[in-house]
């Protein structure tokens, strides 16, 4: 094994893999382009072909980032299809970052090591033909991780730049990136060997790049007639996380509880004189978003620590091959009646044969998370030497978990995967190289 992973050609070989696993189901999903659209494609599309056809774009509602990829397939006469083949070597290039990140981070050997771990992710694999976002931000996440490894192991500014900018650019691929400047200055001050008149120079350095990069979009979209916001779909949360909030409070579902809110919002937005804009429709939702969390704020807290986001996307990766479809109401399943109950719901009868199929696919997600679970275990057992890989944990895997919310759809968990693939690759080297470590240094903590 010590041989394979420090082979000169391991890599290749991986990342050969990963490419055979991302393509074998994205062919079964292009034969059927239906297979390839989840209800926010369209979000992505309709913008992308306006920017192929006549160089616009006619919507405040997503960020550019995911359009102007699709847009230059559009523009090369390629369509939805060649868009999913294209991610393909999207999704296999951030398994390669994943490898240089945790290479810098613990050797040549967890660099593989990690890659394969990410190679053979369920989720990563049944995403990658989806025409949304993730993919693609994956990748962002990948590199934006992979240079802070290299600051932190040089210390260079340029490292550190380079990373605000992959940041700064991923915000305008998902939203969700944009408090990952808050995270990225933590990390800075928690940097040892930087004194405090680096640390508030490179973070006043890094603030100022971030806001450069962002910043003229979000003007642009207020000058749309929207808000000073990267997209105008954030008030979404208020018929997604909102109903969720509500189903738990009243005991409910989440179907129903949604569709009350789609009700409710339609019904005041035919009312043009009082929302004749994007704007005014954007703020309304996000006031009445901020009512429902402000009346539940404990619950509303606790429904973003939800393990259920690590789940592996096997339902996608399904789909794919047509053997079953979306939009079957079993996120609401799951949160109300968990998660056996969503499995039987979404995979009908027939679910224990196939889990059963799927079990090569689903070893590597568990032996993925039994590796992470050990080394934060081993970091809390060993707070003081564990502390910086913690923090590291949690600006490059919590932030992206967490977030989300009650909304943990599979997906969600993509840019978390390249430090999650780091830490279980050291993990396993780290036990492999000295089994007992842990009683050894018991025995010397104990002697001293």
């Amino acid at each position: 094994m010590k041989n394979f992973l420090e082979n000169k050609h391991t890599l290749w070989v991986i990342l050969l893999t990963a490419f055979i696993l991302r393509l074998i189901p994205t062919i079964s999903a292009a034969a059927d382009e239906n297979r390839l659209i989840r209800p926010d494609s369209a979000g992505y599309l309709e913008p992308a072909a306006a920017l192929a056809d006549s160089a616009t774009f006619p919507t405040t509602r997503r960020p550019p980032g995911y359009p102007l990829f699709a847009a230059a397939v559009y523009f090369c006469k390629g369509g939805n299809s060649a868009i999913a083949f294209a991610q393909i070597f999207i999704a296999v290039a951030a398994c390669a970052i994943t490898a240089l990140a945790a290479r810098e981070y613990a050797g040549k050997a967890a660099g593989n090591l990690a890659a394969l771990l990410m190679a053979l992710n369920l989720t990563a694999i049944a995403n990658t033909p989806l025409l949304l976002s993730d993919t693609l931000f994956s990748l962002f996440a990948a590199a934006e991780f992979y240079f802070f490894i290299l600051f932190r192991n040089s210390l260079k500014f340029s490292r550190l730049a380079a990373c605000t900018v992959i940041a700064a650019a991923a915000v305008l691929i998902r939203p969700i990136n944009q408090l990952f400047i808050l995270v990225l200055i933590t990390m800075i001050f928690i940097t040892p060997k930087l004194n405090w008149k680096k640390k508030s120079l490179y973070s006043f350095a890094c603030a100022g790049i971030f806001l450069l990069i962002i910043t003229p979009w979000m003007a642009r979209n207020y000058f749309s007639g929207a808000t000073f916001d990267i997209d105008t779909n954030t008030g979404a949360m208020r018929h997604q996380n909102g109903a969720m909030l509500l189903a738990k409070i009243n005991g409910t579902d989440f179907e129903s509880e949604k569709a009350k809110l789609i009700q409710i919002e339609n019904a005041a937005f035919a009312d043009k004189e009082k929302f004749p804009d994007e704007r005014s429709k954007e703020l309304w939702r996000k006031a009445q978003f901020r009512q429902m969390v402000f009346a539940h704020p404990v619950t509303y807290f606790s429904q973003h620590f939800d393990l259920m986001i690590l789940l592996p996307d096997a339902p996608s990766f399904l789909e794919s091959f047509g053997v079953t479809s979306s939009d079957r109401g079993t996120m609401g399943v799951l949160k109300k009646d968990g998660i056996f109950a969503a499995i039987r719901h979404y995979f009908g009868e027939n679910f224990i044969l196939i889990l059963s199929l799927l079990i090569p696919l689903l070893i590597p997600v568990m032996l993925l998370y039994c590796g992470v679970a050990w080394k934060l275990f081993d970091d809390l057992t060993h707070f003081k030497s564990g502390f910086a890989e913690i923090m590291l944990f949690l600006a490059f895997a919590e932030y992206y978990l967490f977030l989300p919310g009650s909304i943990t759809a599979p997906r969600y968990q993509l840019p978390a995967l390249p430090v999650l693939c780091t830490l279980a690759a050291s993990a396993f080297l780290t036990l492999r190289k000295n089994p007992n470590a842990d009683s050894a240094q018991a025995a010397a903590e104990k002697e001293s």
